[in-house]
């Protein structure tokens, strides 16, 4: 009998739900000028400082300042799965001058993972563009000596409850990745989940057996053969890793997981305001610099506009409801 790890069920702090059920409606009313920007830009991340999520947000914010002839200023928000970001960017004045750096966590996932999470990912955002996406790589410690996914479920099968997978926390992609492996293969894995550097050493010393992580952080430790790289998570093979093949060419259709980036503001903000940051953003896309600092950091440019981002943010939810479910689920509200 297949079996996936529990997702951790914590309630989110009781205070946020002041107000929550109408965040759009208790705000004031967006401010109005002639001029868009009229001042810095608050660019909120849900998460710290030095984090994957706050870098590419930085590189973005830099590209869209020289856009718009603004500065925009980067305001860490960490908690709950960037959750309290979101609930600060939704509760802003919808004037355009505050934004956030979302994730496919805070704005697909956490609705499904968090009971009474104090913001609705539809109804109290509008949606301005998609910037990027991050397939993630499924490493093993090398101590396994499996070279493949076939062999990994092999390894697994024959220690059941003995094999473990590392992530970042509960409701995060490595988490569900994970989840939605042991599910999809009849495995029964261990979660481990972390919120701090230790996991990569954990996982080179084998305390840990593998993770579906971003290239970046593996990259030193798959080079200096400390790790074993089966897969990757895209729905097509990987830039960096153009040989190993993808978990779908494995034989797990529909296996694609990868993390992605977009920017949004409160409900009812400006048209010319979401417009002149969609644009803004596009424009910054397209330049060589910014796609090459990008994939540095191991994601690749996908853009979509506000009207398309609405629709990829809708599906997104109904995607990754099941997925949250399978991995344990969440507590009535």
């Amino acid at each position: 009998m297949d079996r996936a790890p529990r997702v951790s069920r914590s309630r989110l702090p009781r205070r946020w739900l002041l107000g929550a059920p109408g965040l759009a409606v208790l705000r004031p009313s967006p401010a109005r000028s002639e001029t868009y920007p009229s001042r810095p830009i608050r660019l909120i991340v849900g998460f710290a400082a030095g984090s994957t999520t706050d870098l590419l947000a930085r590189e973005v914010a830099e590209r869209l300042g020289e856009r718009l002839g603004a500065r925009l200023v980067v305001d860490n928000r960490a908690g709950a799965g960037g959750a309290l970001g979101s609930a600060a960017a939704a509760r802003a004045v919808p004037d355009g001058h505050t934004i956030l750096f979302g994730t496919g966590q805070t704005q697909a996932v956490n609705v499904s993972l968090f009971p009474d999470l104090p913001y609705d990912p539809i109804r109290d955002f509008s949606p301005i563009a998609r910037v990027a996406g991050q397939p993630l790589v499924f490493a093993v410690n090398r101590g396994t000596g499996v070279t493949s996914v076939e062999g990994f479920v092999a390894y697994a099968r024959a220690r059941p409850d003995a094999v473990s997978f590392a992530s970042t926390g509960a409701g995060s992609s490595p988490h569900l990745a994970g989840a939605t492996l042991a599910r999809a293969a009849g495995l029964r894995m261990t979660h481990v989940p972390y919120n701090g550097g230790q996991v990569m050493a954990d996982l080179i010393q084998g305390r840990v057996t593998c993770m579906l992580y971003p290239y970046p952080p593996l990259r030193p430790h798959i080079e200096a053969g400390h790790l074993a790289v089966l897969a990757t998570t895209g729905t097509e093979r990987s830039p960096w890793l153009p040989d190993v093949p993808t978990m779908i060419e494995s034989g797990y259709p529909g296996f694609a997981f990868a993390p992605w980036y977009a920017l949004y503001g409160p409900a009812r903000m400006p048209e010319e305001a979401v417009e002149a940051l969609a644009g803004a953003t596009r424009a910054a896309l397209e330049e060589e610099r910014t796609r090459a600092r990008l994939f540095e950091a191991g994601t690749v440019v996908s853009y979509a506009g506000p009207r398309e981002l609405a629709a990829f943010t809708a599906a997104e939810i109904g995607r990754f409801r099941p997925i949250v479910e399978a991995a344990g689920g969440r507590e009535a509200g």
